[in-house]
């Protein structure tokens, strides 16, 4: 799929600058596409005032996994709007914010989603928290166990940290996607069709 933005240090939003920095907050490059998965967000679903909306920016961030090194970590994060935690589905997460009349989301796909989520079954059973209905995630987990890389939500919601962990991968992409508030609707009916697009 031909890139959109190629070998870029930064992709400004109307929201601010989304950057992917190592653990020197050095700038690494990446490279934007556009996301194949862009189907229309349907507000005020069910209703009489029942419309769709879509947006021209919804794109893949993609990081090279060649220019990165082994057990690093770096962090995609987006400077000039506080966001906060967005919405998940299977294996994915993103945060999102609005700020300056748009919306944004980041998204992040775990490959390690369901052994992270054995773990905290396991850890769970052993400490008895499941007999108190409780699902608890071990203190660390058993990295031994992950594959390609491991992803991470800031405590500040203001993005992801990653770390590759084996070189089985290409790229490590995430989603980005922004869209413009045309009418006087709930910024979060705008926020939920950002999290759509990037989860």
């Amino acid at each position: 799929m031909d890139c959109v933005y190629r070998d870029i240090d930064a992709l400004p939003t109307p929201c601010g600058e989304i950057t992917v920095v190592d653990e020197n907050n050095r700038r690494h490059r990446f490279s934007v596409r556009k996301n194949p998965y862009s189907p229309d967000y349907q507000m005020f679903y069910s209703t009489e005032n029942e419309k769709s909306i879509n947006t021209d920016t919804n794109y893949l961030l993609c990081v090279c996994a060649d220019d990165l090194v082994l057990q690093q970590t770096y962090k995609i994060c987006l400077t000039g709007t506080a966001l906060h935690y967005g919405d998940s589905d299977e294996h994915t997460e993103a945060v999102s914010g609005t700020a300056n009349g748009y919306s944004i989301a980041i998204g992040a796909y775990d490959p390690n989603d369901d052994e992270k989520i054995r773990q905290a079954y396991e850890y769970s059973s052993a400490q008895g928290y499941l007999a108190q209905k409780r699902l608890v995630s071990p203190p660390q987990y058993d990295e031994s166990r992950f594959e390609q890389y491991d992803v991470e939500m800031l405590e500040d919601y203001s993005g992801f940290s990653f770390r590759l962990l084996e070189r089985s991968v290409k790229e490590i992409t995430f989603r980005v996607a922004w869209v413009k508030h045309n009418e006087d609707v709930e910024s979060s009916e705008y926020e939920a069709a950002v999290e759509l697009w990037t989860t």
